[in-house]
């Protein structure tokens, strides 16, 4: 039996939890989806040290992750205002 790269899983860290089976070739939005955020209301931004990677807007492009990778969730809707 062969695997192929599409049966690749990792483990992230989403808003500093472990999320573990994240499949290596997947969305922003689909990594939204398993650490229980909703895509409708939130985006993903990968941490790299001091910069940040946005998927604004880019929720359902293909992109490849590596185990380890750091991500957080931010929320695109309206700010309360006092």
């Amino acid at each position: 039996m062969t695997t192929t790269a599409h049966s690749h899983t990792v483990t992230l860290e989403v808003d500093n939890e472990t999320l573990p089976g994240v499949p290596q070739h997947t969305t922003p939005n689909e990594i939204l989806r398993l650490a229980g955020i909703d895509p409708a209301t939130h985006y993903l931004e990968q941490v790299q040290g001091r910069h940040q990677i946005s998927y604004k807007d880019k929720g359902d492009e293909p992109i490849t992750v590596h185990p380890g990778e750091r991500f957080v969730s931010l929320f695109t809707g309206p700010t309360p205002t006092s």
